[in-house]
């Protein structure tokens, strides 16, 4: 049974002969070379276009499955808007969770059985990790920073002469970015980051840390802004600011879990160090030379 690919090729040569294109014929080799280029350009603009945007992609892929024509993207969630009520710090925080665990747009891209995940820690702290999104084991708890990568993070806190309980985390996203039949991570769009973000913005005015960390480059695209031309060798270990408050760039957990060098780690840890200088926490000899 001829392919498509076979198909076309067999009727592009049927036309050349139909035609007469005798005095520069294209043979059948180079014909079968360009038609497969172009099916390799076609494959790496879909390959963009999911990574891109991801829910626009699934809803098309969707729809052609189908057999329709039409291609309508999955709506992208709006922003949000509120105001923090007047209040202690535990009375605020209880009050912007009880707006995410209740918001209908987050609830809409949960998962059937898993929940939203809220950030948790010291309401205090002087110390505000942000991650990403929450994954397989965050969505299934419902906690932050439960998987793996955050157990290296408690294990990082702990080497920083802290303890977790010392310390605020959260994630740009609240939900975990939808999958194709729930399998994998992506990185969430632009529109959803902008969606979660003032609810994050919320958890910072409520805890007004003294330094936040920037787990990873998703973090850096919603914290910052989206930069293409960003790339995290260049701006992890520099400061920035969020909201006025000093902002370090370092790279996410799962980085380290991906790339367990010395090396890797030891960059980390210099971030790490940073951070322990300016909030004048003691540093021993020992910590100074981690992983050296």
């Amino acid at each position: 049974m001829k392919t498509a690919f076979h198909q076309c090729l067999q009727n592009f040569l049927r036309s050349q002969k139909v035609l007469g294109q005798t005095s520069f014929p294209l043979q059948e080799s180079v014909l079968r070379t360009f038609l497969q280029n172009e099916q390799l350009v076609l494959a790496e603009k879909r390959r963009e276009v999911a990574i891109a945007h991801p829910l626009e992609f699934q809803a098309k892929q969707v729809s052609l499955a189908s057999g329709t024509v039409t291609s309508s993207p999955i709506e992208e969630p709006k922003k949000v808007a509120f105001t923090l009520p007047d209040g202690d710090k535990e009375t605020r925080w209880k009050w912007l969770k009880q707006q995410v665990l209740s918001c209908p747009q987050c609830l809409q891209h949960v998962a059937p059985g898993k929940k939203l995940v809220f950030g948790s820690g010291n309401l205090q702290a002087d110390l505000f990790f942000c991650g990403e999104a929450p994954g397989a084991e965050e969505e299934e708890q419902g906690e932050v920073f439960v998987g793996r990568a955050g157990q290296l993070l408690t294990k990082m806190i702990k080497a920083m002469g802290l303890r977790r309980s010392d310390v605020y985390i959260g994630n740009i996203m609240n939900w975990r970015p939808e999958t194709p039949n729930h399998i994998g991570n992506r990185p969430p769009t632009q529109e959803e980051m902008q969606f979660c973000l003032p609810y994050l913005i919320g958890q910072v005015e409520i805890v007004q840390p003294k330094v936040i960390v920037a787990l990873g480059a998703t973090a850096v695209h919603g914290l910052l802004g989206y930069d293409p031309q960003r790339r995290m060798r260049d701006c992890r270990g520099h400061w920035f600011t969020f909201h006025q408050i000093p902002l370090l760039v370092t790279y996410h957990p799962s980085y380290l879990l991906r790339n367990a060098t010395i090396a890797a780690k030891r960059m980390v840890w210099e971030d790490l160090l940073r951070v322990m200088q300016f909030l004048k926490l003691p540093i021993s000899e020992r910590q100074q030379s981690y992983f050296l």
